[in-house]
């Protein structure tokens, strides 16, 4: 063995060490990302079912002249907010229905940086006469 054998000997193990503090980081932050994408999701998905489920016509509103019974509508999209397990708020205004949706995130990994809660709205707008029966 020379002397050069003797000084080289150990000098991969700062690199390896480094190598593997930055992919555990990688991944770290790779499935943070990912839970937090997942959760966007699935809040878009429940805002949106809410505003349809609340835009639906009323046949009582239908007969009256109207399109939407407000109270109705928001009585529709809070118990699909409900059922998701999620928290949010409805809003009626004519025939449109907006709802906002908020939930938080449980992360696998919590790491700073990345949101504690995700929020998102969706709006949907009621249409009378779409399957030709709404007269009565």
């Amino acid at each position: 063995m020379t002397l050069d054998d003797e000084r080289d000997r150990g000098s991969v193990m700062p690199m390896t060490a480094i190598l593997i503090v930055f992919l555990m980081v990688g991944a770290w932050s790779l499935v943070s990302a990912s839970q937090q994408w997942a959760a966007r999701r699935d809040v878009q998905g429940v805002a949106a079912a809410a505003a349809r489920a609340g835009a639906q016509g009323d046949l009582s509103a239908l007969r009256r002249g109207g399109v939407l019974d407000a109270n109705a509508a928001a009585q529709r999209a809070q118990a699909i907010i409900g059922a998701s397990g999620y928290s949010g708020t409805v809003s009626v205004d004519g025939a449109t229905v907006t709802v906002s949706v908020s939930a938080g995130i449980d992360y696998a990994f919590p790491s700073p940086g990345f949101p504690g809660s995700v929020d998102a709205t969706a709006s949907a707008v009621a249409v009378g006469g779409v399957t030709g029966d709404e007269g009565g």
